[in-house]
């Protein structure tokens, strides 16, 4: 893996750094400008904005505690509904005291979101995370006899950095950049962070952690003292939303390079993106466009990254909270076979043995229009240089029209989704799991998603040959897409024959998982977690691929008894 040298080379002078010298003027900026905005787009509803989110903060502190939150927070919300009704009863200037409230509320919010960055504390985290991602995705014992954490030359190697990265560094002076992953665990952000300034030589990245990963201590300090900002989900009122599209504006204008996952959250259902969330893809519009007002010649840099893993480590957990949630009483919940002390022995040699990689396919930078961007950070269009202010005229002035900003954040949206299908890397992983899972369905065509995921283990039994034949069809259909530029291939699936692909696939896939999704055994595959099947086999939704996958379906077959 190639390194590239540092762009900016002293930690002082990087933009994380400057931007956070002083957290306390952050907070008091981000408060402000809330409250500014609060007050001239809602004149006349913050009363109803304030009963909606003591109302929804209330109903939080009881429903979805967490370790992180400061103690006895129902009280405090209990009291602030208690006081406000008081002093709104006592005959007390209405607007005042609906004000005072209000600003109580976001200057909470304001502390709780802004993060910190201390480079001596980000010294050591690298050490750490060099160790950490050795330990994970490298063999316990490396070729060579080195120790079980590796070395950093070995972890580097297990790190697969695709696209135009030149171009991106010499876009991080022009301008704001921005990267927009996909989002799949909770190590993506620490991960991608961490292999931007680790092999790309750009200087440390802010990213959103959501709040509920502050409830272990030891990560707590850490991703408090790294460039991370808060964000907690489970907040769902109008106030504690605009402090976040705030803190977004707030960072972008002031040119610190952010982390930004269009998508909010984890992919439940391991698929990429098919929609992003338009409340803080929308700041990125609003920001250039307050650029402009200010006569601020500087170009919002977005850089969709797409990334890719051979296992992930929270999928159980995560598709069956998807299938719960889409399911509802037509899903029954996952029966786990007991684990042994043999099985969890065979689960961690597996693991120590693992020497899976994960790849960073970063697509072509683009303008918040979805324009590429030349080498200067001009846009171009039908290969021609655009001047994107003109998106911003009026009547032939610079104008801020929210309305109008909200469709060309959903055009960013749809070319941020176009990107992400685009740059995907299929991994062997993805491949054999989509041909499994494709081939399952469509033998077993009668039955709902839901009753085929809870059919016993032994009902995916296709013989070798019939799933090598399969495997190497679609292969050819994916060498053909990524020829016309739909999509990209790992080097694997490019060039290993069906039975190299499957051994790759088999050998990545379940040296984590306790249940494999996939096998081979007496001349057959077979699957012990038809889910987690499901889960890697939806990375190839989308692509409309389903159809070069030709299995005769059973007319009837009688089921065996499940064992509860």
């Amino acid at each position: 893996m190639q390194e590239y040298p540092n762009i900016i080379a002293d930690y002082k002078d990087w933009p994380i750094t400057q931007f956070y010298s002083d957290r306390e003027r952050v907070v008091k900026k981000l408060a402000n400008s809330t409250m500014e905005y609060l007050m001239e787009h809602h004149e006349g509803e913050l009363l109803s904005l304030l009963n909606q989110t003591i109302y929804a903060e209330k109903l939080r502190t009881k429903t979805e505690p967490l370790k992180v939150d400061p103690p006895k927070e129902n009280n405090y919300w209990k009291k602030m509904e208690v006081d406000l009704a008081t002093e709104l009863l006592s005959g007390a200037e209405s607007m005042k005291a609906v004000e005072e409230r209000l600003r109580k509320i976001v200057n909470r919010y304001s502390e709780e979101i802004t993060g910190d960055f201390q480079p001596k504390t980000f010294q050591f985290a690298r050490k750490a995370l060099t160790r950490f991602f050795s330990a994970l995705y490298n063999p316990f014992f490396v070729k060579g006899g080195g120790p079980m954490w590796g070395s950093k030359e070995t972890l580097l190697d297990k790190f697969r950095i695709e696209g135009p990265m030149d171009h991106i560094r010499e876009l991080f002076d022009k301008g704001t950049v921005l990267i927009l992953p996909t989002h799949f665990s909770n190590l993506d952000s620490i991960l991608i962070g961490y292999a931007i300034e680790m092999l790309t030589g750009m200087p440390a990245y802010s990213y959103g952690a959501g709040l509920n990963l502050y409830d272990y201590e030891l990560m707590a300090y850490y991703m408090s003292r790294l460039g991370a900002y808060k964000v907690d989900r489970r907040k769902k009122n109008p106030i504690y939303a605009q402090c976040i599209r705030q803190f977004s504006t707030i960072s972008i204008q002031e040119g610190m390079n952010s982390i930004f996952f269009p998508g909010g959250t984890r992919s439940r259902n391991g698929q990429i993106e098919q929609k992003v969330k338009l409340g803080l893809l929308s700041t990125l519009i609003d920001a250039q466009n307050e650029f402009y007002l200010r006569n601020f010649d500087k170009k919002i840099i977005i850089v969709p990254l797409v990334i890719s893993y051979h296992f992930v480590l929270e999928a159980g957990s995560l598709i069956e909270q998807h299938l719960k949630r889409v399911g509802k009483e037509n899903y029954l919940a996952q029966r786990k076979p007991k684990k042994t002390y043999m099985k969890n022995i065979r689960f961690l040699n597996r693991l120590m043995k693992s020497d899976s990689s994960v790849t960073l396919s970063f697509g072509e930078p683009i303008d918040i229009f979805g324009n590429p961007l030349d080498r200067d950070a001009n846009s171009i269009k039908n290969d021609k240089p655009i001047d994107i202010k003109g998106y911003f005229l009026s009547d032939g002035k610079m104008t801020f029209d929210k309305q109008r900003n909200m469709v060309y954040t959903r055009h960013l949206g749809g070319e941020i989704v176009k990107s992400f299908y685009k740059e995907n890397i299929v991994l062997s992983s993805h491949l054999v799991a989509y041909v499994g899972f494709q081939m399952f369905k469509k033998k077993y065509a009668n039955i709902d998603l839901f009753n085929l995921l809870n059919l016993p283990k032994d009902y995916l039994d296709f013989e070798l040959h019939h799933f090598l034949e399969t495997l190497d069809y679609l292969r050819d259909k994916l060498i053909e897409r990524e020829q016309a530029g739909e999509i990209k291939l790992s080097d694997e699936v490019r060039s290993y024959n069906a039975k190299s692909l499957i051994e790759d696939a088999i050998k990545n896939l379940n040296v984590y998982h306790f249940y494999k999704p996939i096998g081979i055994k007496s001349g057959k595959v077979y699957s012990e977690d038809y889910r987690l099947l499901y889960y890697y086999h939806n990375r190839l939704e989308g692509y409309d691929l389903d159809k070069h996958v030709k299995v005769a379906a059973m007319k009837s077959f009688k089921l065996s008894p499940i064992a509860y």
